[in-house]
């Protein structure tokens, strides 16, 4: 049996090769809810706030145990064997969804990408197949129509960010492997997708350089200078440039340096009359910028609150 989260939550009969279909779409909130945090409880209020939000009904507990019931039975029927020891079991205040880290495509996505991300200098090629195989897991968007509550919003932007991340170490191992040109429109793409994420626009003005397109590239790198040089409103410093590496080349060691004729003075972003415009472009950036760490934020402090959740549940064992 596989479980999936790298898309609409899902189960997956391997042995009869078949997807199970849920019974209703509080079936999907509710598998989604429970592979959130796969062999570790999840209360009952959770769940509650989870399938419902504030619109709870009066026996809102009767009601989850019977969307329970009903997702253990569906369980049973892909694995008679386990009538007597079912996956989805009471534990204290909650219930837990049992399953190995070889069932959650969620893991295995990890897992690859870990080993790629080991790879990617030494051994480009083989880190770029790893990823392909890893985002080849992906069937849409991470809990796809069952991010209203907060447990899978949470895993959701988490799994969103670990993508996006992998995608990165992919364009970068191509452009190692001096694929320039068959990763440039998929930059493009992404950077026009998210803005305010650096790296990608490094990427795509190295990409660009490469494919003979200087022009497009002076103009990307400009773009991404002037919200940093109005910053403070001060002169630019060449340490708050950001330097533009190429994978595939030597690392510099010094910043890059403006150009003549490359950048306005930073006077004239300050004085000029679209100076209100240039003020909330760089804030809305901004803005944006600290809403994506935010949500990174929350989302490892969650994990690591299970971690310690799960941690001290577990009791300990004196050595003999």
């Amino acid at each position: 049996m596989q479980f999936r989260v790298l898309g609409p939550p899902g189960i997956y009969d391997d042995v009869r090769q078949r997807s199970v279909q849920l019974t209703s779409p509080k079936q999907r909130v509710l598998l989604g809810a429970l592979l959130v945090r796969p062999g570790t409880p999840v209360p009952t209020e959770e769940l509650i706030r989870e399938l419902w939000g504030d619109n709870a009904p009066d026996k809102a507990g009767n009601a989850l145990q019977a969307h329970v019931s009903r997702l253990r039975q569906q369980l049973i029927e892909v694995e008679p064997s386990r009538a007597n020891t079912p996956r989805l079991v009471v534990r204290g205040s909650g219930y837990v969804l049992q399953a190995r880290p070889d069932e959650l495509d969620g893991v295995r996505f990890r897992l690859q990408v870990t080993r790629a991300k080991r790879l990617l200098d030494a051994d480009p090629h083989a880190a770029a197949v790893l990823l392909r195989k890893a985002l080849g897991l992906w069937e849409g968007a991470a809990l796809e129509g069952v991010t209203q509550g907060p447990l899978c919003s949470a895993a959701a932007a988490r799994l969103e960010e670990e993508r996006l991340l992998a995608l990165e170490d992919l364009c970068d191992a191509q452009l190692r492997l001096g694929a320039h040109r068959q990763v440039v429109h998929r930059l493009e793409e992404l950077t026009a997708a998210h803005p305010t994420r650096t790296r990608l626009r490094d990427q795509l003005v190295v990409a660009l350089q490469r494919c003979g397109r200087h022009g497009e590239a002076r103009a990307l790198r400009e773009t991404a200078w002037r919200p940093r040089a109005a910053d403070s409103g001060a002169p630019a410093r060449t340490d708050n440039v950001r330097v533009l590496r190429d994978p595939a080349g030597p690392r510099p060691a010094a910043v890059d340096r403006p150009v003549a004729g490359d950048r306005p003075d930073d006077a004239d972003l300050v004085d000029s009359p679209g100076t209100h415009g240039r003020e909330l472009v760089r804030l809305r950036v901004r803005v944006e910028e600290l809403t994506s760490q935010q949500h990174v934020l929350r989302s490892e402090l969650e994990r690591l609150t299970a971690l310690v959740e799960e941690r001290v549940r577990v009791p300990r064992r004196d050595s003999a």
